[in-house]
């Protein structure tokens, strides 16, 4: 085996060792998961995905450029204020 091979097997397997270390120390916080501090905007929170209207959507947008909101923040208060006076029992176990 010539002498390149081997120096460059021996760098990137030292390269790889160091990149795999460095991804699994810096996940404090799994991607996509809420907060647990309760100060964060997404504690006690839960990702899901919706359909929404362009127009809506827009309006959201700037609803929360606006107020300065996130657009997390502007979605609860709509979804607050929208649903006030409304039916919102526990729907019944089968």
């Amino acid at each position: 085996m010539p002498l390149g091979d081997n120096l460059i097997r021996k760098t990137t397997n030292k390269a790889s060792k160091e990149s795999k270390t460095s991804n699994t120390n810096n996940t404090s916080k799994a991607i996509g998961q809420p907060s647990r501090d309760p100060q964060a905007d997404t504690y006690g929170t839960k990702k899901m995905t919706f359909y929404v209207r362009e127009d809506l959507l827009d309006k959201l947008y700037n609803f929360s450029y606006w107020d300065r909101y996130t657009v997390t923040e502007a979605l609860n208060k709509a979804l607050e204020d929208g649903l006030k006076g409304k039916n919102t029992k526990t729907k019944p176990s089968k």
